[in-house]
């Protein structure tokens, strides 16, 4: 019960963090994602006795491009993360243009999380 109490602690916390920067200063709305979703990511990692560390835009091999972060823990690559605005989704049935190319490069990764702040997939390869 602890666990899910800290869990939805997190979440709520990740909620408030977005949605106070977003209203802050007109910016780039996938941006605003980015630091909460570190502080999110390393708050569960913790109730389950994990420790994870979030690189930003980590360059992938053959031009496949640069997801927003890589994660690790226990010093090994876990997967990466890639966040896009929030409303665009993360179902890759409903990518379109820019995000659906991104996809197709993407898809090549193991391990790779979508996420708009709103809805969220794992997509394994």
């Amino acid at each position: 019960m602890a666990e899910t109490n800290a869990l939805l602690a997190a979440v709520r916390a990740f909620a408030g963090a977005v949605a106070q920067k977003s209203a802050a200063l007109p910016a780039s709305p996938e941006d605003q994602l980015r630091g909460p979703f570190e502080n999110l990511l390393a708050a569960a990692a913790g109730e389950f006795g994990l420790n994870v560390t979030c690189t930003g835009e980590p360059a992938l091999p053959n031009r496949l491009g640069r997801p927003d972060f890589a994660v690790a823990s226990g010093g090994a690559l876990a997967g990466y993360v890639e966040l896009k605005a929030p409303g665009t989704g993360a179902e890759r049935r409903r990518f379109r243009g820019r995000n659906r190319e991104q996809f197709k490069r993407f898809a090549a990764i193991p391990n790779i999380l979508y996420g708009d702040g709103n809805e969220w997939a794992l997509y394994r390869n």
